[in-house]
């Protein structure tokens, strides 16, 4: 599955994670020029392993690539200098037109199309709708950031090939070729690209014909079929079991405390020759570097047994989550900053602030025993909304605890609470609703300017998941009895 979301206007990395790369690096660096003359990549996704191998001299003129998703399609397309004409793309029947205008904003016309389609196609959830309505009324400036996007990786990536294809069909063609270095990245779950790129059958196009990719079957068949092929290959592997497909993995590194990620070789004596032997990442230290955690899977099952996990992070790294997660990035940065983990994965960010202590803020100016939270926001998610489980930590005094360390400890001890202020269209923050109290509202030009405040509660964090859950379940039920 893909590693995260990303926010319209953002492309993203397929499903590999920043220490994987660092290691496919390692080995592009060293690579020899005169062996290795053809570099053959399968399920490309957004090309970021193609553009780590350029950056490492790897010429994007040797470089074949191949997908099958039309997502990949079309930037595929688009970056080769293809005809984006020929994805034959049509949305509910009807041939999507594509614009008259350099090939980069074209590609960003088709590309929106199929995103708002995919959003419009999820459950009837509040980051959903609230994503889509943002979608249409910034549609100008997401085309351009998607269209900005798609010309970097062009102007990086010059003479690069691209064709719409089967991974078995493109290794098959590569794999007795001794001048061949193959990398994949195939999706961790069953079906996994096909779940995330769903549009309830809206959109269609000119797709290969291909296999669906079940890693309990062949993540192994792709291991013993290149064990004596000509061809030097590389594939990432996320594996719950911490098995392997090949016995000696050239990498790993672990995924929080549930899971691992392998590089597998075929040769990998050919791959520690390179390297100097088998490379391994420590573990999480508590500074996290982004996309050390993978981002939680929007139907990821959240179950009173399920860990939480709160994580001291740079504010550069906290950034990195919210840049791919909020769809309109008005919260300022915090200066004390967390990453909220569930079972291992990236699942919601905390900033605070204690400006609201030590000098006057405007719109909580009253408040001067409350600590200010700048943001709590949560990763997208079918059934839960996880921005309400990063506010209910936030509200926790052992999640502030965390962070306000050393000479700031004095301000979390004298601080009663929690003070925020947002700037809505609405009168009423509903995802406020029920954990912090409205305590003024004003008028703005963007509609409202709203105070909530909230006492610290002393609840262990199991007792915070427990009481998310029961609050998700009951406004599940709530909702499901409005809308039948």
């Amino acid at each position: 599955m893909p590693a995260g979301f990303a926010a319209p206007g953002v492309l993203f990395a397929g499903n590999s994670a920043a220490p994987d790369r660092a290691f496919y690096r390692q080995v592009f660096n060293k690579l020899p020029r005169d062996t290795y003359t053809r570099y053959v990549e399968v399920g490309v996704g957004s090309f970021a392993a193609a553009l780590v191998a350029a950056n490492a001299g790897i010429p994007p003129s040797s470089m074949e690539t191949s997908d099958v998703t039309l997502y990949t399609g079309i930037v595929g397309t688009c970056v080769s200098g293809g005809d984006l004409a020929d994805l034959g793309m049509t949305l509910d029947g009807e041939p999507v037109e594509i614009p008259d205008a350099p090939p980069a904003e074209q590609a960003a016309h088709l590309l929106y199309v199929h995103w708002l389609a995919r959003m419009q196609a999820k459950p009837d959830v509040d980051y959903w709708t609230n994503l889509v309505t943002d979608m249409v009324e910034r549609e100008d400036d997401h085309k351009k950031r998607l269209a900005d996007s798609l010309a970097s990786i062009a102007e990086r990536l010059p003479g690069v090939s691209f064709t719409p294809k089967c991974m078995w069909d493109h290794i098959a063609e590569a794999a007795d070729d001794p001048h061949a270095i193959i990398i994949a990245a195939p999706p961790t779950y069953k079906a996994g690209f096909e779940k995330f790129f769903d549009t309830g059958g809206r959109i269609e196009w000119a797709e290969p014909p291909y296999s669906v990719f079940d890693p309990d079957v062949d993540m192994q068949r792709l291991s013993d079929e290149m064990a004596d092929k000509a061809a030097l290959l590389m594939f990432l592997q996320e594996e719950r079991t911490g098995v392997a497909a090949h016995p000696t993995p050239v990498f790993a590194h672990p995924i929080g405390d549930i899971a691992r990620a392998y590089v597998i070789s075929n040769r990998p004596e050919e791959i520690f020759a390179l390297t100097g032997g088998p490379k391994v990442a420590l573990g999480m230290s508590r500074s996290y570097t982004p996309s050390d955690l993978p981002i939680i899977s929007p139907d990821h099952e959240i179950t009173p047994k399920s860990r939480i996990d709160i994580i001291p992070v740079r504010g550069t790294e906290c950034d990195y989550y919210r840049d791919l997660w909020m769809h309109r990035l008005a919260a300022a940065p915090g200066s004390y900053n967390l990453l909220v983990a569930v079972d291992g994965y990236a699942a919601g960010v905390i900033g605070y602030g204690a400006e609201t202590m030590t000098r006057p803020y405007p719109g909580a100016t009253k408040y001067t025993t409350h600590l200010l939270m700048r943001f709590a926001f949560g990763a997208p998610h079918n059934s839960y909304r996880l921005t309400r489980l990063a506010t209910m930590c936030a509200l926790r005094r052992d999640t502030a605890k965390t962070v306000f360390t050393g000479a700031s400890e004095i301000l979390l001890a004298a601080s009663q609470g929690l003070v925020t202020v947002e700037y809505t269209r609405h009168p009423e923050a509903k995802g406020l609703r029920g954990l912090m109290t409205l305590e003024s509202r004003a008028k703005h030009p963007d509609g409202h300017k709203l105070s909530y405040r909230a006492d610290w509660n002393s609840d262990p964090i199991a007792h915070t998941l427990t009481s998310f859950l029961t609050r998700e379940k009951s406004w599940r039920k709530s909702r499901s009895k409005t809308t039948a």
